[in-house]
């Protein structure tokens, strides 16, 4: 699966800490950075699930239809 690719896994992993960083390193006025930053880092899961998601379906779908023309 693609999601258990290391290259994918690690570019998750570096993203996530990269964005962090950069939240914890903002400073006291500086919200719209730190808001954008948040969202940002709460997204990557969303978009990891999805393609979860689009995966696992796509294999429901193909084993759907190879047990239509093994019929």
């Amino acid at each position: 699966m693609l999601l258990n690719d290391p290259l994918l896994k690690q570019a998750f992993e570096d993203l996530l800490e990269t964005y962090k960083q950069e939240i914890f390193h903002t400073g006291f006025a500086d919200d719209d950075k730190r808001k954008s930053l948040w969202m940002a880092y709460n997204m990557l899961d969303k978009i990891r699930g999805h393609l979860q998601t689009i995966m696992e379906s796509g294999k429901l779908a193909q084993k759907d239809l190879e047990l239509l023309n093994k019929s």
